[in-house]
């Protein structure tokens, strides 16, 4: 099974990993291989009546972005995406399956024209292990974000929607703590964002919050993990205690800690709204 926090990846990165690196990064098979084609070269699978390639889905199918909505003013440069879709699979790149394709976001550049392959560089983002939900960063601005389709070997499908968002980066969260022995206990005040609970879903400048204890913030997109050092509070929760010594077992030495507040998704995806603070415990 694929590791599903490795289908999203920094947009900022994709000029560095080339063309194939990110192919390999998102999960997708490159646009060299397997492209379905009848003997004269065209695209297999049904077309429309005007030839739009749709790789067999029906004249009634569609798909848009659930997040964000069009016209939204976000707080954050850490853009939350979720969908939905009618009428089509959404599923792992590679095989080509009638009715069925994966997702690639694209930035202020246009849709692919359906029958093309949808190319791999900073400006198409392919989520080719059938993600359907996700972070990816964006600078302040006004953008303009293209969702489309394509089949299993990335030929683009006539299946669209746009959204055109605002960014700003004006999030941010203010961290106060005390520390009792090993008890740390700690409130958390969230400015231009809405600390919520998991069960809310995905919704724009919304999660909720994650300790990390002596260890390094999750990258962006990927799913947080749950253990001893990464704590969860997705009941929405903006102040507790932590006892270090309980939560560390072992590994807990008196002194100097760490302690990271980091905001995730619905999903528990990491986004870029954190706050940090060092701690003296006994």
């Amino acid at each position: 099974m694929t590791d599903d926090r490795f289908t999203w990846y920094d947009r900022r990165e994709v000029l560095a990993l080339g063309a194939t690196g990110i192919a390999t990064l998102a999960g997708c098979g490159g646009p060299s291989g397997g492209s379905p084609t009848d003997a004269g070269g065209s695209p297999t699978g049904t077309s429309t009546s005007t030839g739009t390639y749709m790789n067999g889905v029906g004249p009634d199918a569609s798909v848009s972005f659930a997040v964000p909505m069009d016209g939204a003013g976000l707080t954050s440069t850490s853009v939350q995406w979720d969908t939905t879709a009618e009428g089509v699979t959404i599923e792992e790149a590679g095989e080509v399956t009638e009715g069925a394709g994966h997702y690639h976001v694209m930035f202020d550049t246009g849709p692919v024209t359906p029958g093309e392959i949808i190319p791999s560089d900073d400006a198409h983002i392919h989520y080719g292990t059938g993600q359907t939900e996700g972070v990816f960063a964006l600078e302040p601005g006004e953008h303009t974000l293209h969702l489309q389709v394509a089949d299993g070997a990335h030929r683009a499908m006539g299946l669209t929607d746009t959204v055109e968002v605002t960014v700003e980066d004006t999030a941010s969260l203010d961290l106060s703590t005390s520390v009792d022995g090993s008890v740390v206990e700690w409130t958390i005040e969230a400015d231009n964002y809405t600390i919520e609970p998991s069960s809310n879903g995905i919704n724009s400048d919304a999660g909720h919050l994650h300790a990390i204890i002596d260890a390094e913030l999750v990258p962006l997109g990927d799913v947080i993990p749950s253990d001893a050092r990464h704590v969860h509070y997705g009941d929405g929760s903006t102040s507790g205690t932590i006892d270090l010594a309980e939560q560390l077992g072992d590994e807990y030495d008196p002194g100097e800690h760490t302690i990271r507040f980091q905001v995730g998704t619905g999903t528990h995806r990491a986004v870029m709204v954190h706050v940090q603070t060092t701690v003296t415990t006994s």
